[in-house]
Order: C-alpha cells, then sequence, then structure tokens
C-alpha cells in the first residue's frame, strides 16, 4: 500500500483496525464484484427495473461503504429512495450524476487491490 492509498483510504484502514492487509483483501473482492454490480445497476435503469435497480443499488452501496462512507457512496442513497418510490426521473438523474464518480472510487480500489 503506498503512502498516497493510506491518506486517500485513512477512514477505511480505521474500520478495520489498520490492518493493511485486511482492506487489500477487501479491496480484492470489492474490485471484482463492483464492475458486475454497476452493470446491473445501469441495465436495470435503463429498462426502467426500479425495484431491482433499488436492490442493486443498495448491494453496491454495501460493497463499497467498507472504502468509503461520504460521497459518492452516499449519492447512492438518493438513487435507491427514488428506486424503491417508483421515480424513474430522478433515478436517471442520480445514477447520472453518481456513475462516473463511482468509477473513479471503483479504479481506485482496483488499484488498492494490486
Amino acid at each position: 500500500m503506498t503512502e498516497s492509498q493510506r491518506q486517500r483510504f485513512s477512514a477505511a484502514l480505521g474500520r478495520v483496525a489498520g490492518d493493511e492487509e485486511v482492506l487489500e483483501m477487501l479491496a480484492k473482492i470489492a474490485a471484482e464484484d463492483a464492475p458486475g454490480l454497476m452493470s446491473q445497476l445501469d441495465d436495470h435503469i435503463q429498462q426502467c427495473e426500479l425495484a431491482e435497480a433499488a436492490k442493486v443499488g443498495h448491494a453496491l452501496k454495501g460493497l463499497l461503504s467498507t472504502f468509503e462512507t461520504g460521497e459518492p457512496v452516499s449519492e447512492l442513497q438518493p438513487l435507491i429512495d427514488a428506486a424503491r418510490a417508483g421515480d424513474e426521473a430522478s433515478v436517471t438523474s442520480a445514477h447520472a450524476s453518481v456513475r462516473p464518480q463511482l468509477k473513479t472510487l471503483v479504479t481506485e480500489i482496483d488499484a488498492l487491490a494490486g
């Protein structure tokens, strides 16, 4: 783990009691699973399957919250809430806003995974 990664993921390190090996192992899992969840989320939103989008969004939020509890992960909650409420326009807007930031976070997690 680089010093830059230690600083970037300092809160995540705190959540795993400073154990870099555990964080790197969790990063490998997240780096493997997150792209598929993001793809599923994209598909469900495109197909207006909002109940499924809410489920996948919730799973993605849980997976990524080990690494980040603020933005962009926190921005998944409005998307999930809108999907549960059946508000297609808000889901689409929230998704368009958060998607690029999530991709960046997943890229950072992938680099942490090695």
